[in-house]
């Protein structure tokens, strides 16, 4: 864990980071795995008052590795549950891995505010969808890149989304070309 998130602790605000900004903190196995683990360490903390989210370097979240996509031919677990196995397999409940990754902050008990600059692409995007509040910088890309490869954004973004914001907000953040067709 610690070599994805980094997390500081004073006065009962935790500072939760994504720290892989040679790769602009996309999501591999390692940090799905962050994600879910801190969450449900800082969700058992009795102290804990907030937490902010965010990202080292110069993004919040660049979204899937797109290194995964090899692992994913070759039939390998790619962090999100995406194998050669049947669609009921759940590994968190109800959730999917990745869903998990949005999931832990969104029902974390005290609230989540996601801290967001530079990009929040795909999957990242969906991590700062599971905050309480985000907090956006001038400047910052936020996409459902998902789309653009063929794939469904199925970290829980989606249904998180609908409900945050009227559909033409969210059509904008859908890029144009699959847009007509997605909602």
């Amino acid at each position: 864990m610690d070599e994805r998130i980094k997390v500081e602790i004073v006065d009962g605000v935790a500072d939760v980071r994504m720290v892989r900004a040679d790769k602009m903190n996309a999501l591999d196995e390692a940090m799905f795995a962050a994600l879910i683990d801190t969450g449900a360490r800082l969700a058992a903390d009795r102290s804990l008052r907030a937490v902010v989210l965010s990202g080292e370097g110069r993004a919040f979240c660049a979204g899937l590795d797109t290194g995964n996509f090899a692992r994913l031919r070759e039939g390998k677990p790619i962090g999100i549950g995406q194998t050669r196995r049947k669609l009921a397999d759940r590994t968190h409940g109800i959730a999917g891995r990745g869903q998990q990754a949005v999931w832990t902050w969104r029902t974390m008990p005290v609230p989540v505010i996601a801290a967001v600059h530079g990009v929040a692409f795909g999957g990242g995007f969906q991590v700062a969808l599971g905050a309480d509040m985000r907090y956006v910088a001038p400047g910052t890309r936020m996409a459902v890149m998902e789309l653009k490869w063929g794939l469904v954004p199925d970290m829980a973004g989606m249904a998180i989304m609908r409900r945050l914001a009227r559909e033409d907000i969210v059509r904008e953040l859908i890029p144009a070309y699959v847009a007509a067709d997605f909602i």
